[in-house]
């Protein structure tokens, strides 16, 4: 009966956990979108030299020229995403 109990509890912690990593990942919302028409890592032009590459990165859509530089993006996203927030606060004023 002890193991019984035990094994409840354990069930339930992580039937907890993953209901609530599931609220936090799953917003529906749908994510901001990107408002540069250049590169956030290279400041060129976006759609020069084809199709840009597309991510979300948390709830913003982010444009890139390609690929290879979300390696530059992911060696530090806070960087970029102070970049891309004060490039939005100079566009409005």
């Amino acid at each position: 009966m002890k193991n019984l109990k035990c094994l409840l509890v354990l069930i339930a912690a992580i039937c907890a956990v993953s209901f609530a990593s599931r609220a936090d990942d799953s917003t529906n919302a749908p994510p901001k979108p990107y408002p540069l028409k250049t590169c956030l890592v290279c400041n060129m032009a976006l759609g020069g030299m084809g199709e840009p590459y597309v991510f979300v990165y948390k709830g913003q859509k982010i444009e890139l020229c390609d690929k290879s530089e979300k390696a530059d993006f992911d060696k530090n996203p806070d960087k970029y995403m102070k970049k891309l927030a004060n490039a939005v606060a100079k566009s409005k004023k």
